[in-house]
This record gives C-alpha cells, sequence and structure tokens, in this order.
C-alpha cells in the first residue's frame, strides 16, 4: 500500500463521525433504491399471482377459431402457448337458485387449458378424458353431488327467435333450449366456484377437449400468452386476421400488474409518478454523497498541498479522493442493499399479518421478491453516484497549488463589497448578527453547500407527503361517510318476489333504520342563469352538459323515492310537512341543491329558488318514445336521507312514494319496469349478523340479491390505509433521514473547519454568548434561505404530482400545509441542533492551540 493511500485511510479513521456519516447517507441511498426496487418487485410478484388464481395465467383470447388454424396461431413466433376451450352445450338445471341461471354450461378444457385458467381444486381430480366432470361446489351443494357419482346430463342449445344465442349472452326470458344429445359424465372433482363464471348463464361445469379429435368444420376458443407481453396490443389482431375471426379480448388484470396498459391515463399516470421519485431519489443521493467528499477535499486541502510540495503529482492526489471512494462505497453499498432487503422483508411480515384473513390469505400474501435487476441497480447508481461525486473533488484536489493550500489563501481572496451588509443589519441584530452575515458571504461555497442540503430535505419531505397525501385523497374517492352498512341490491327479480323478501328483511330485529330506495332516471333543459357558478366555470367549459339550439342546457336528473318511513323522517329533519309533498295532483320534491364531484368538490348545481317548476324527460334506453313531464321544487336543501348520495354532476330530486307512483303512471313499459326494482339499505348496530340472516332467508326463498356488508368493506380498507401508511411513512422517513444526514454531515464540518477562525474572534475579545449568537443567527439565515428557494421548489413539484394524480382521479389541489409548517420547524431544529453541537467543543478550546492548530 502506497503512502498516499496510508494517508487516505488514516485520514478516515481520524475523522470517525464524518466517515461513520457519509457512510450512513450512502447505505440509507442504498436501501431507498434497493427497498423501492424490491417493493415494486413484491407488489408486481403479488398482483401477478392474485390475477393468475382469480384470471387465469393467459394474455389473450381468440374466439371461435376454426380448428384447422389453430395450428397456424400457435406456430406463429409471437405465441409462447396456446389453450384450447369451447362451451359443449346448456344442461337444465332445476336445482339452480338463481333465476337467471337455468343451466349447467358445459365447458371443454384441453391440458394446457385446465393448467392455466383460474381452478382452484378442492377435492378429487382433473377430468383424464370427455367422460368426466369437474364441477364447482355451488353445484356439489344444490343437486348434492360427490365425486364418483355418475349422472346422466341433456345437453342442448339456446335459441331465441329461432336463431343461436352465443354462449355467454345473458338468460332472457323467452329463450328455447333444445336438446341435441344426451350424454353420462363421472364426477372427478369439486373446484372452488370460478370468479369468470358470475356472468355466466349457466354453472359453468368442465370435462376434457379431445383437440385430436375435433373435426376441421368444428370451432373453439383459442387463449394464449405472449413470447413478448409488451406487444400484445398489437400481437393479437394480426393473430386474429390471419386465424379469420373478429371477436378477441384480453386477460387485462394480468397484463396491467405485467406492466402492460392500452390506457394512455394510466400509463402516463405510472410514468409521471416514476418519473418524480427517480428524480427525486437521484438528486438526495448525489446530493448527500457529493457533499460529504466535496467537505472531504475541503477539510484537506493543506493536506494536498504539502504532499503536492514534496512531489506528489495530481493524479496521485486524484486516485487518494477515488481510493477514499473506493473504501466508502465498498462498505456502503453491501450494508445499503443488505439494510433495504431486511427493511423491505421485515415490513411485508407485518403487513401479512394485519391483512391476513381480509384481502390476504394463506396461500396469496405478500413475499420477498429478490431481483436481480434491483441489486444491479443499486450497485451501479450507487457506484456512479459515487464516482461522479468524487470526480469534481478529486479534479479540484488535484489542481491544488502547494503554496495557496498551505496558506489557504485562495479563500482569503474576496473583495470588501462581496461582504459588505446594511447598516440596518447591525441595528437590529447587533455585531453579532452582522458577523454571522458577513461570514456566510464569506463563505458562499459552504454557505450554498448547506442551504444545498437543506433545499434537497425541504422539498424531498414536503413532495413525498404531497405524494401521501393524494394518494389517500384517491383511496378515499371510493367510500365516503355513509349512515348505513348493509345494501341488499336486486338486479334479476320481479317486483313480487323483491316486495316479499324486502318485508322479511325489514321486520328483522336487528333493522334499525331502513329506506326502499327506488330511482327514474330523467333530463332536464335550463337556463344559462339557473345554473350555479361552479358549473358555469368549471363543468360547462369542460362540455359536461351539452347546449341545445335554443341556448339550454340538457342536465341529467335523478327522481329518488326512499320508502314512506324514510321520508317522513327526512321532511322531519327539515322541518317540511309531509302533507306537501303526497299531494297526487300537485307533484313536489325536494331539490338536492349539493352536489359532490369525485369525493372531494362540493357545489351548488342550480341558483333555484322554492317553487321552480322543472319540465323533464324520462331517459330509458329501451324507451321508444321519451314522455315529459312536470315537477315542482318544493323546497331546496343540502341534505340527503338515508340511502341517498350526493350527485356528482347532474341533479337529484327526492319525492315520495305517493309521488313516485303518481309519475310512473305516465311513463313508458321500460320505465316503469325500471322503477319497480328496488335496492335495500339498512343501518344496523351488528352488521355482520344482519348479513346472515339476510342470506338465510334469500338461501330458503331461492332468490336471486346482491347483499353487501359495508362495515366488513369500511374495516378492510382500514387495514390497506393502514399498510399503505407503513409504506409510505416509512419511505418518508428514509427520505428525512438521508436529508438531516445531509445536513448534519455538512453544517457539523464547516463549523469545525471554522475552529481558527472563531478562535481569532475570540482573541480580540468575542464572548461565549457572543460566539453563541453568531451560531445562532447563520442558523436562522442557513434555515430562512432554505425555505425561500425550498418551499416554491416543492410546491412545483407537488403541482407536477397533482397533475400526474389528476389524469385518474378529480379532486383539487391540495398542499400539505401541515407538513410544510412542521418542515419549516424542522429546518431550523435541525440547523440549531447541529451548529449548537458543532460548536459546543469550542466553548472550552484554548485560543492559541486553536489559531496554530494543523491538519496531521
Amino acid at each position: 500500500m502506497g503512502i498516499i493511500k496510508k494517508l487516505t485511510l488514516r485520514n478516515l479513521q481520524l475523522k470517525r463521525k464524518r466517515t461513520i456519516v457519509t457512510i450512513i447517507g450512502i447505505i440509507l441511498s442504498g436501501a431507498m433504491i434497493m427497498g423501492v426496487g424490491s417493493i415494486a418487485a413484491s407488489f408486481q410478484d403479488f398482483f401477478l399471482r392474485s390475477a393468475i388464481q382469480s384470471d387465469g395465467n393467459y394474455h389473450a383470447s381468440l374466439y371461435d377459431v376454426a380448428v384447422d388454424k389453430v395450428e397456424t396461431i400457435a406456430q406463429d413466433q409471437a405465441v409462447a402457448a396456446v389453450m384450447l376451450s369451447r362451451t359443449k352445450g346448456f344442461v337444465p338445471f332445476t336445482a339452480g337458485t338463481e333465476g337467471h341461471k337455468p343451466y349447467l354450461m358445459l365447458r371443454q378444457y384441453d391440458e394446457a387449458a385446465f393448467a392455466h385458467f383460474p381452478l382452484t381444486l378442492l377435492e378429487g381430480r382433473l377430468p383424464a378424458n370427455g367422460q368426466e366432470l369437474l364441477i364447482p361446489e355451488t353445484v356439489q351443494q344444490l343437486g348434492n353431488y360427490q365425486p364418483g357419482d355418475t349422472i346422466t346430463l341433456s345437453v342442448g342449445q339456446r335459441y331465441l327467435d329461432g336463431e343461436p344465442l352465443a354462449a355467454d349472452r345473458d338468460y332472457q326470458a323467452e329463450e328455447e333450449w333444445r336438446r341435441e344429445s344426451i350424454e353420462s359424465y363421472t364426477i372427478t372433482g369439486i373446484v372452488a366456484d370460478p370468479r369468470f363464471g358470475r356472468g355466466l348463464p349457466g354453472y359453468a361445469v368442465f370435462t376434457a377437449l379431445d383437440a385430436a379429435a375435433l373435426q376441421e368444420a368444428e370451432k373453439v376458443n383459442v387463449s394464449l400468452l405472449s413470447t413478448n407481453v409488451r406487444q400484445i396490443f398489437a400481437q393479437v389482431p394480426a393473430l386474429a386476421e390471419k386465424a379469420g375471426v373478429q371477436n378477441y379480448s384480453y386477460n387485462r388484470e394480468l397484463l396491467r400488474w405485467s406492466g402492460v396498459s392500452d390506457n394512455r391515463d394510466v400509463t402516463n399516470f405510472l410514468n409521471s409518478i416514476t418519473l418524480i421519485i427517480i428524480v427525486l431519489i437521484v438528486v438526495g443521493s448525489v446530493a448527500v454523497i457529493y457533499n460529504a467528499f466535496a467537505i472531504s477535499v475541503n477539510d484537506r486541502k493543506k493536506q494536498y498541498g504539502m504532499l503536492a510540495s514534496v512531489g506528489a503529482t495530481p493524479r496521485q492526489l486524484k486516485g487518494s479522493v477515488f481510493y477514499e471512494a473506493l473504501l466508502l462505497g465498498a462498505v456502503g453499498i453491501p450494508l445499503g442493499i443488505a439494510a433495504g432487503l431486511g427493511g423491505i422483508g421485515v415490513t411485508l411480515q407485518v403487513v401479512n399479518r394485519i391483512l391476513l384473513g381480509s384481502v390476504l390469505t394463506e396461500e396469496l400474501a405478500f413475499r420477498l421478491v429478490i431481483s436481480p435487476q434491483a441489486i444491479l441497480v443499486t450497485v451501479v447508481f450507487e457506484a456512479l453516484t459515487i464516482l461522479l461525486s468524487a470526480w469534481l473533488p478529486a479534479k479540484r484536489a488535484a489542481q491544488i497549488s502547494p503554496i495557496e493550500a498551505i496558506r489557504l489563501t485562495d479563500e482569503l481572496q474576496i473583495k470588501g463589497k462581496d461582504v459588505r451588509t446594511g447598516k440596518l443589519t447591525g441595528k437590529l441584530l447587533g455585531i453579532e448578527g452582522e458577523l454571522a452575515l458577513k461570514n456566510l458571504k464569506r463563505n458562499r461555497k459552504q454557505y450554498r453547500a448547506t442551504v444545498f442540503s437543506l433545499v434537497i430535505s425541504i422539498v424531498l419531505f414536503v413532495t413525498f407527503s404531497s405524494f401521501m397525501q393524494y394518494g389517500f385523497v384517491s383511496r378515499d374517492l371510493y367510500y365516503g361517510e355513509i349512515p348505513y352498512n348493509v345494501v341488499v341490491y336486486n338486479f334479476n327479480e320481479e317486483g313480487e318476489v323483491q316486495d316479499s323478501f324486502y318485508r322479511q328483511v325489514l321486520a328483522l330485529p336487528e333493522v334499525e333504520r331502513a329506506a326502499v330506495v327506488r330511482t327514474l332516471y330523467s333530463r332536464t333543459e335550463l337556463a344559462s342563469g339557473q345554473l350555479g357558478k361552479f358549473v358555469h366555470k368549471q363543468l360547462l367549459p369542460q362540455g359536461f352538459f351539452p347546449p341545445t339550439p335554443e341556448g339550454l342546457y340538457r342536465l341529467p336528473v335523478e327522481i329518488t323515492a326512499v320508502g314512506e318511513e324514510e321520508f317522513a323522517a327526512y321532511l322531519t329533519e327539515l322541518g317540511l310537512a309531509a302533507a306537501d309533498y303526497t299531494d297526487r295532483q300537485q307533484l313536489k320534491a325536494v331539490l338536492v341543491n349539493k352536489n359532490v364531484m369525485e369525493g372531494k368538490i362540493t357545489y351548488q348545481p342550480l341558483q333555484v329558488t322554492a317553487g321552480t317548476v322543472l319540465t323533464l324527460s324520462e331517459q330509458s334506453v329501451e324507451a321508444e318514445q321519451a314522455v315529459s313531464f312536470a315537477l315542482q321544487i318544493g323546497a331546496v336543501s343540502d341534505k340527503v336521507p338515508l340511502g341517498v348520495s350526493f350527485a356528482d354532476s347532474g341533479l337529484k330530486l327526492i319525492v315520495s312514494e305517493q309521488v313516485m307512483a303518481a309519475l310512473s303512471e305516465g311513463l313508458s313499459a321500460a320505465s316503469q319496469q325500471e322503477l319497480r326494482r328496488a335496492s335495500l339499505h339498512l343501518s344496523s348496530q351488528d352488521s355482520s349478523a344482519l348479513v346472515e340472516k339476510i342470506k338465510l332467508l334469500q338461501a330458503a326463498a331461492g332468490a336471486d340479491f346482491d347483499v353487501h356488508d359495508l362495515t366488513q368493506m369500511q374495516a378492510e380498507l382500514k387495514r390497506t390505509t393502514t399498510v399503505m401508511g407503513i409504506f409510505l411513512y416509512g419511505f418518508v422517513a428514509l427520505i428525512t433521514l438521508i436529508g438531516v444526514t445531509n445536513v448534519f454531515n455538512t453544517i457539523s464540518t464547516n463549523v469545525t473547519l471554522r475552529r481558527r477562525e472563531f478562535a481569532m474572534l475570540q482573541s480580540v475579545g468575542l464572548t461565549p454568548q457572543g460566539l453563541q449568537k453568531i451560531i445562532r443567527f447563520e442558523s436562522l439565515f442557513y434555515g430562512l434561505k432554505a425555505l425561500l428557494y425550498g418551499l416554491p421548489l416543492s410546491i412545483f413539484i407537488s403541482v407536477w404530482m397533482f397533475n400526474a394524480f389528476s389524469q385518474l382521479f378529480t379532486f383539487t389541489f391540495v398542499l400539505p400545509w401541515r407538513e410544510i409548517i412542521i418542515c419549516s420547524a424542522a429546518v431550523f431544529l435541525v440547523t440549531f441542533l447541529t451548529m449548537a453541537q458543532a460548536s459546543a467543543k469550542f466553548k472550552q478550546q484554548n485560543i492559541v492551540t486553536a489559531l496554530g492548530a494543523g491538519f496531521f
């Protein structure tokens, strides 16, 4: 080892504090990069496995492909694997309890399809031939079947008006089933109910498909895995054209988590957020490491001059800086990678414990994925950062003049005007404040380095706080505060079945409050003067409400009834008389003149008063000609009854059951049928018990309703929020540590390097109290200057981040004021404490010793 390397190693040992702080900065930087890469890889792995479990392991499907074209697709260089499937036919299933699923839907899969499609085997085995059958657990329970049973099925097809219905077409009450064959099957296994079966006209059951036995004229569905998934949206149309088919689809859930999307907004959002995070990480990492080497070279300037005076070449001086960088990197980079992996591993274990049993299962939980790409990126990025951070200081070290370096005259080459301060400074701050300001002007390089470190810390903290805030806002757009916790939806049952079922539910003792919600969708045309200010300023310019040739604006209107009891309670809350709103001759409604757009933007859609008569027309897709009617606004309110949410951009009118009945008499048959279908919104102290009883009633009645426990959903949301907080706050903590490390390293070293300066001031009469005043004033100037630059830059990046989120979500721009205040206070606290700690050793120093202090 050469003398230069020995001196470099010796210097690192003597300057232990700065060496340790620099290594900590490298570790934190590496841990952040590795942590981000590991989180991304682990999350992608989880969501990919989740997508495969729920939607299958294939990228796209081509439908009704002729058998002779299958080989053409399979041999295409863009295709890695193919899976064949088809619907053989439909079997009447009288044991079914869902009115829109009166069949067993007989599906045929080849061996690859059974391996790649989302079927979870619970019992038994997969079918080995076309005489064996795999059934879902719902069919097993309804039909009381067991593995090993042999059943005979009448297989046929569905027709409507003499034409065959597509296999996935919803059940039609007028359709006809025609038998084609009678076949026997042996049940070999039971699978969990597949998610894709929910939208089918029958309960899917599965048998094996022998592709070799198919005739050329027969058709199958071909699902495929691509060799280059990023080109999937170009490959599939080309394959469809080659196969002579027009219908195809994509497994978008799997593609999305593979990083492929044809949604430009999603792509732009992800790219923008990724770019912002990368920029912040790069700037933070480069700042902390560069400052460390710049300070080291400045600290050893006299040493470099002495070495140069005894024959050290510029190359050797450069080598000293790079050798120091090598030593620090060799220690910091591996520890940073280990810290990043360890931190994420522990975090994922905590997340699994929080979410297990709700969002996660034993089979599907987060696992730490060690990405070789992330390790490589971390090593390369850290090495390049350290190299580049050492390059300029090394170049500066090589250019040092021995005489100037030993005498440090290069730092004294300043003019009087460069350190001149105004008279007001001395009067307001005293001699100590004036000296502090002069010193900052004199030591511009150190001053700028410290301010830069503080600015980076401010920007990192505020912008990541904004990221967290926008992440939580976008999450809250899906759930707001709701006064009910159980909802029952009717999508298929007729009015009599619905009313009977709802009466049984309302009689349950767990029901405390209920609303039977029916909605009539209509529209109205209003003059410009009747629209609210927000509508004029924000919505009309965006084309929300198209103008008519007469200069009016067409708005959608939801007319809602909530049941007699709930409507009466609503009128009582508003202080209105029920008799005014139940008159069938003079139809009145309560206008909810408050809209909430995307969960956050609240505004008044109209500028109207009670007594205004609205002319409306029904809005039904199936109605041949829209029926018009008039409805008077009896009152204007900013409240909604139970079961009703605020409108987004249209209007909301609340009416009594009597008024709704009077309106329905004049409507088209299609609108009357829509009005007969209602949803039930319930409030209960024990929502889980209520849901269980509703499901028992549903099973007994054989009715088809969807029951949702919102309390459970909110609990899952809360757990998810906790997980988001763990990751985001952990990331912000890491960012903050990097910033604080950078500031501490810069300020403490700068103060230490001024040991002689403080000794000179003390030698001419500066008291310890005066010295502390100077330090406090310098801290104040550092903080003010950093905030002057840091806060505007933070706001700019926050706006940039807001624009990225606004591509997918709509909410108002809000700065994280609380975090800005905390950050501002923390800046002054960190600077004061760091300078106080660094200067504490000067209190007892010997002035003569300090004035003659050397560097070895």
